[in-house]
């Protein structure tokens, strides 16, 4: 098996910020799926899905997770709704460890409030909504090794947890 940490989680939850911190802290290389996306495709991901639509989205991200998985001595940060296609929990389980990252559904609306760049969420981020979305996934967030909640906690203490949890892999 590959030594690569996947951080999922829904959006706000912290996994790029704890994802780059994880990754200095061990010497690894930091991937931001997202970006990765981004990259290959010359635009937002906002413009993904408003030229293209969720399900292209959806491929395009599957394909650059397997490319990504390829790899080790990675701390990659996936999208919020990476975990949902079988596919890609699949890659990930094949390619190290799963750490899903949770926060309250209070702390993910002020985190995300006022972030345009959320396609999910742009025309609504209210409690309600993000409740209805973490419902639809819970399932897949559920299917991690590890499950940290980052509501209160700094990015450096949700890193060190991260580490002190997966020593027997790292």
């Amino acid at each position: 098996m590959k030594n690569n940490i996947f951080l999922t989680g829904f959006m706000g939850c912290g996994k790029t910020s704890v994802g780059r911190v994880l990754a200095q802290r061990l010497g690894w290389t930091f991937v931001d799926l997202d970006q990765v996306i981004v990259d290959r495709a010359g635009t937002s991901i906002k413009e993904i899905f408003a030229s293209k639509g969720e399900p292209a989205f959806r491929e395009v991200e599957t394909a650059a997770l397997a490319e990504v998985a390829s790899r080790q001595s990675q701390v990659i940060s996936t999208g919020g709704g990476a975990v949902i296609a079988q596919q890609n929990r699949e890659a990930m389980r094949g390619a190290g460890r799963i750490v899903n990252l949770t926060a309250s559904v209070e702390t993910i609306a002020a985190r995300v409030s006022g972030d345009s760049e959320r396609p999910l969420l742009a025309a609504d981020a209210s409690v309600e909504r993000i409740s209805f979305m973490l419902q639809g996934r819970e399932q897949f967030y559920a299917d991690a090794d590890l499950r940290l909640d980052t509501t209160g906690k700094s990015v450096e203490a949700v890193a060190s947890e991260v580490i002190d949890s997966l020593k027997g892999f790292l």
